[in-house]
């Protein structure tokens, strides 16, 4: 087994719930990748019910969460060698990544926690999928957790999933052809741990 499929949340339970650790520390002796994928959106209960929010913003937000959890409660530096992929690049997170660290840096008693690093210079531990719908996204994710550390996201078979896989990072002008081969497959083989030559293998 290669990875598997957690929600943002369990319950109360954020990820960096203690409960959790010890599932993180075999994920990390394994070398198992956990894609974290919202759901459970309860804070868009009532009048955020109406246009579909809770999965046009709600879902963003929830994985937003699901990192700054992961970020402020010290996992990545309890668990160095843990990989988390989230999906929908990473929901909201890269555009208010400046303001949870700014207020990691100005109200630590109220954000800080127990993280013993800024927020910001855990990024490129972090992976995300490729969903974002649009080339501006693309780049904001590229400059936030790097583009060898995104992978081709689908949300298949959900409506809300690229109609055409691939298209924004295809389309992606300033790519090179090599960028593109490694958004659309050698980052997941790298991600996951895999031999290329694996992928072909019959007990595969």
């Amino acid at each position: 087994m290669r990875g598997f499929e957690i929600g943002s949340h369990i319950g109360e339970k954020s990820l960096d719930h203690k409960d959790f650790w010890p599932l993180y520390k075999v994920c990390e002796e394994l070398s198992v990748v956990l894609f974290v994928h919202p759901w459970d959106m309860h804070m868009w209960d009532g009048r955020l019910q109406k246009y579909w929010m809770p999965w046009l913003v709600g879902m963003p937000s929830e994985t937003a969460q699901a990192i700054c959890s992961v970020l402020m409660g010290n996992i990545l530096v309890l668990f160095p060698n843990l990989r988390f992929c989230f999906a929908h690049g990473g929901g909201s997170y890269p555009i208010i990544r400046g303001r949870v660290s700014h207020g990691w840096n100005v109200r630590p008693d109220l954000c800080a926690g127990d993280c013993q690093v800024a927020p910001n210079q855990l990024d490129g531990k972090l992976w995300t999928d490729s969903l974002v719908h649009d080339p501006v996204a693309l780049e904001l994710l590229i400059n936030t957790v790097g583009k060898d550390h995104i992978v081709l996201g689908t949300d298949y078979p959900f409506p809300l999933g690229e109609l055409e896989v691939g298209k924004v990072v295809e389309e992606y002008k300033p790519f090179s052809s090599k960028d593109r081969q490694n958004l659309l497959w050698d980052n997941a083989v790298k991600m996951l741990g895999l031999e290329e030559n694996s992928l072909f293998a019959k007990d595969f």
